[in-house]
C-alpha cells in the first residue's frame, strides 16, 4: 500500500505540474486569462485527488487480482479519464471572463496528464521482475 501511495502522490504531483505548465502556456499562447476558473491549488489538488483516488483502487484490485491487474487498470484509468473529457464542455463560464471557446483546449488535455504520469512512474514502483 505505501509503494502505490506514493507512486500515485508522486503521479499527481508531477501531473499538476505540468497542468499549471499547460495552464500557463496555454493562455499566453491564446492570449486569454482562465484564471478565475483554472485556479493553481485546484489544478494541483485535482490532479493529486484523481490520482490517490486511482491509487486506491489499483491497491484494491491488485489485491484480489494480483500482476494481472495492470491491464484492465490502465485500460480503465484511460477510459475514465476520456470520459472526464465531458467537463470541459458541459461547464459553465461567468460572464467576465473572455473567450469561452477556448476553455476546453485549456482543460481537456490536462484529464490525461494523470494517467500519462501515473503510467511513465508504474516501472519506477512494479515489484522487481513484474514488467
Amino acid at each position: 500500500m505505501k509503494k502505490t501511495f506514493v507512486h500515485s502522490l508522486l503521479a499527481g504531483v508531477f501531473a499538476g505540474i505540468a497542468a499549471a505548465v499547460y495552464t500557463y502556456a496555454y493562455c499566453e499562447a491564446m492570449l486569454t486569462d482562465f484564471s478565475k476558473v483554472l485556479a493553481l491549488p485546484a489544478l494541483l489538488g485535482a490532479s493529486i485527488f484523481g490520482c490517490v483516488l486511482a491509487g486506491l483502487g489499483y491497491h484494491i484490485l491488485y489485491r484480489k487480482w494480483g500482476r494481472k491487474v495492470d491491464l484492465p487498470f490502465n485500460v480503465s484509468f484511460l477510459i475514465l479519464s476520456f470520459v472526464s473529457f465531458l467537463g470541459p464542455f458541459t461547464t459553465t463560464l461567468p460572464l467576465d471572463v473572455a473567450f469561452p471557446e477556448l476553455f476546453p483546449g485549456a482543460t481537456i488535455p490536462m484529464h490525461l496528464f494523470p494517467a500519462l504520469f501515473w503510467l511513465a512512474l508504474k516501472p519506477g514502483f512494479a515489484p522487481q521482475g513484474a514488467i
